[in-house]
């Protein structure tokens, strides 16, 4: 019984990190995998490394969609510089409006 058991929910685990898969690539979702996580109760834990990996790879995900992220994906675009010349241009719009009558 407690092989039965241990081996059931290693096959959840197997389909909690195929099912973590095919929604981030937007994958058609399979029958099979849902209904073995429900055999096991539905709350699947994860052992840590495969945890730890899924948490990385949404960390990248994460990092990749910023615009910072994408930014550094343009190449021979130095980041340095693009924040000190936007610094530059917000100070002089600063000057700019503390001159202005109107205000």
């Amino acid at each position: 019984m407690e092989r039965d058991a241990q081996f059931a929910q290693r096959k959840a685990e197997r389909a909690t990190v195929r099912s973590h898969f095919r929604d981030k690539y937007r994958l058609p979702k399979n029958e099979t995998d849902d209904n073995q996580i429900q055999l096991v109760g539905g709350d699947v834990e994860l052992p840590k490394e495969l945890a730890k990996m899924i948490e990385q790879d949404n960390e990248e995900e994460e990092e990749k969609n910023s615009v910072i992220g994408q930014l550094s994906n343009i190449q021979n675009l130095d980041l340095d510089s693009l924040k000190d010349k936007a610094s530059a241009t917000l100070e002089d719009l600063k000057q700019s409006a503390e001159k202005c009558s109107v205000m």
